[in-house]
């Protein structure tokens, strides 16, 4: 067999696989009792880019016109990338067909994000990959630095040196200069015959504010999803969140406004999607990226409602605004380049009390019975912190339960049980409690 039908015959097993996870994760979602309706502009965005492998129509994109950016965390400014005229792209990956490849060149217990990431696009035929004229990454780990250089062999690679001491002098000034880097290079892109445009100020403002209303309507539907009745799951909140990714942020804006609107009429009539005995669970660590929800997904199945999270690629992703309304660019870019850094509470920066602060306030906010904490195996940051988050849970007597786990689907049986035991060792608490108010 000739390499070129070897290679053709291995992509089309990746997609292959990819697309029957995805389909199987959907049809999960799609199939909880009284699921609303307008949930299904989320499941097809997840679709058009993992089963049908079509996404440039949720994008709205033109294939072979527009200027596509990569990016990686969510440190990089989507802001800077819409004003330069280009469509980002979120990277971030959660296919465990892909993390195999991406083995080749990452450890064999490297992060399986970054090794899913990595294999999709060593192995060319997803396109939401193949699309990205340039794929921008923070070194906010080590993962993320070391995926740069090896992601630079298959793709243009532009590395945002960040800060690991968000409050000093030099810190804000290096990020800084990053911005104004990452700008002269969006404008500078090419790609057959179209560049990137020059940002200016009233570009700026545009996407500042497309930006804002789609974390209005985020903070919305954390807001909604506090509710003492459970108003929808924690998973199909994640997919929600997920799909931003892979939207164009007007498009995805709209759908979520029509959300929730009809989450605050299903409140309004008394309607919930769940009942208010359920453990009511916080997921913080690493995130859960489509379609790899197994921990929301057997959180729920078990007995519990996921409330929030503190996930890079959940609830924290879209919930700060750019404070700055300014009409100057460079105030702009300051106000741009500060809501990326000073409020991420990543374990990768240090001292990182923040965190915790956050974490607490969620807690109460969400009336929070208890937290699971997720570790993706390798992911050595956020297992680092988790002492220091059951230490400061201890205090408001919230249990913690940690689990680690990668994309493989082998362990669901066991963090099956897991998990199950420690819902109902909530539930009883729960129970113990209400007796003794009584």
């Amino acid at each position: 067999m000739k390499i070129s039908d070897m290679v053709a015959k291995r992509t089309r097993r990746l997609l292959k696989g990819v697309a029957r996870s995805a389909a199987v994760e959907l049809e999960r979602l799609r199939s909880i009792p009284g699921t609303p309706e307008e949930l299904n502009f989320f499941y097809d965005v997840l679709e058009a880019a993992y089963v049908r492998n079509d996404p440039a129509p949720m994008l709205d994109a033109r294939p072979d016109k527009d200027l596509f950016v990569g990016v990686y965390c969510m440190v990089v400014p989507e802001e800077l990338i819409y004003a330069a005229g280009a469509i980002p792209v979120r990277l971030c990956a959660g296919c465990f067909e892909s993390s195999q490849i991406g083995e080749d060149r990452v450890p064999r217990d490297g992060c399986p994000l970054v090794k899913s990431s990595m294999g999709l696009s060593m192995q060319k035929g997803l396109k939401v990959f193949d699309l990205c004229d340039i794929v921008a990454i923070p070194t906010t780990c080590d993962a993320k630095r070391k995926l740069g250089e090896e992601l630079s062999a298959f793709k243009e690679v532009w590395m945002i040196e960040t800060p690991h001491i968000k409050d000093a002098d030099f810190s804000r000034r290096i990020w800084m200069e990053q911005m104004y880097a990452l700008k002269a290079k969006l404008e500078t892109v090419k790609r057959n015959g179209t560049r990137g445009k020059r940002i200016n100020a009233r570009r700026m403002a545009a996407a500042i504010q497309d930006t804002a209303r789609a974390q209005a309507e985020m903070r919305r539907l954390l807001s909604l999803r506090s509710a003492e009745k459970p108003l929808i799951w924690g998973r199909q909140a994640t997919a929600v969140v997920n799909a931003f990714a892979y939207a164009h942020v007007n498009r995805w804006t709209e759908a979520v406004t029509r959300l929730n609107n009809r989450l605050a009429a299903m409140a309004e009539n008394d309607q919930p999607m769940a009942d208010s005995g359920r453990p009511r669970i916080y997921i913080a660590g690493s995130p859960s990226l489509f379609p790899n929800l197994k921990i929301p997904t057997l959180v729920e199945e078990m007995g519990g409602v996921v409330v929030a999270d503190e996930s890079c690629a959940g609830d924290r992703y879209l919930y700060d605004p750019v404070g700055s309304t300014e009409k100057n660019l460079n105030d702009q870019m300051l106000g741009v380049a500060s809501r990326y850094l000073a409020p991420c509470v990543c374990p990768s920066f240090t001292p990182n009390d923040d965190r915790l602060t956050l974490i607490q306030r969620m807690i109460t906010d969400f009336a929070v019975d208890g937290v699971l904490y997720h570790v993706l195996k390798g992911c050595v940051v956020y297992d680092f912190e988790v002492n220091r988050v059951e230490n400061a849970l201890r205090n408001n007597q919230i249990p913690l339960l940690r689990v680690e786990t990668d994309y493989n689907p082998e362990d669901v049986e066991q963090l099956r049980t897991r998990i199950e035991a420690f819902i109902e060792m909530l539930k009883s608490k729960r129970s113990r409690t209400k007796q003794a108010v009584s």
